[in-house]
Parts: structure tokens; sequence; C-alpha cells
């Protein structure tokens, strides 16, 4: 049982980004496309590396870049591209890891991607600290308990199957807190 929580971790993160990007189609939540375009690569560059360093069960990176990928889809037919200050020096910082986890191996690999994860994290925890409402605070709820499954799912305690899970967690946790204030 415990070995498929990963599995449904992933699972439901592609159903929650799902239904939060058809809320996006009907409703105007302000998200950065930056972040979204970031987030989508780094969750590709995650599964890859986690998968080549022995975690054969890396569902929940590739949930998100699933939904991360339909996510940038709908944000740019309905808004476009918008790129200032901040997504430039948050795209230079994940850029840096990458250089990173280019010349690192796999395990040393995962900790400079989720270093660059939330780098690229900082234009939408920009976005989410101006909101006036907390529209879109259940996608961010239900993604971390996404990333607790996954964490329980996980093999062992080792940075190839547990550092992204966990740190998902505490990201998504403080976006859900974020639109509380």
């Amino acid at each position: 049982m415990k070995e498929k929580m990963d599995f449904v971790g992933g699972f439901f993160s592609i159903a929650f980004t799902v239904a939060f990007a058809m809320y996006l189609v009907n409703i105007n939540v302000p998200q950065s496309i930056a972040s979204w375009t970031m987030w989508a690569l780094l969750d590709i560059f995650v599964f890859v590396t986690s998968f080549s360093a022995g975690n054969k069960r890396a569902w929940l990176p590739l949930g998100f870049a699933f939904g991360a990928i339909l996510v940038i889809c709908i944000l740019f037919s309905k808004s476009g591209w918008k790129w200032g200050f901040v997504e430039t020096v948050s795209a230079v910082g994940s850029g840096i890891a990458l250089v990173v986890w280019r010349k690192l191996g796999p395990r040393s690999a995962i900790v400079a991607i989720v270093v660059a994860m939330v780098i690229s994290s900082i234009p939408a925890v920009r976005d989410a600290w101006g909101q006036i409402n907390s529209e879109g605070w259940w996608y961010w709820a239900g993604i971390s308990f996404c990333s607790v499954l996954s964490c329980y799912g996980a093999k062992a305690w080792t940075i190839e199957d547990r550092l992204f899970p966990v740190a998902s967690f505490v990201f998504n946790l403080g976006m859900t807190t974020i639109l509380f204030l």
C-alpha cells in the first residue's frame, strides 16, 4: 500500500493542476507565467535526475511537469508573456542551478534543482503576496497534500526519494498560508 502512495500523489497532482487550469480558464487569478514555465522545465529535470539517481517511482515531479505545461498553455492564451526584473533574477538563479546540475552527479543535482525551484518561485510568491482575495488557495493546499502522499510513499529517506516531495510540501504550504494573509 505504501508503495502506491507515491503514484497516488503524482496522480492527484495532475488532477489538482488540471482542475486549477480549468479554473483559470473561467476566473482571473494572477499567476506568473515565468514561474510556471521554469517550474515545468525544472520538474522535467528533477524527474529525469531522480530517475537516473535510482528513484524509479518519481511520479510527483512528472505530475507537476504535466500540470505546469497545461497551466502555461492556458495562461499564455489568456494574457501572453509578461517578463520583468523579478522574473529575470529568478531565471538567472535557476540557470545557475541548472549549470550546477549539469556539472554534478545525480544526487547533488537534485539539491541544485530543488534550489532552482525555490528561486523560480519568487515571481509566483510576489504575485500571491499582492492578491487581495485568496482565490486559488485550494490548489496549493491540494498540492501540499499530494506532496505528503509522495513523501509517505517514497522508498527511503534519501535525497533522490524524499527531498523534492518535502521541499514541495513546505513551499506549497507556504503559498497556501500567503494566500490567507
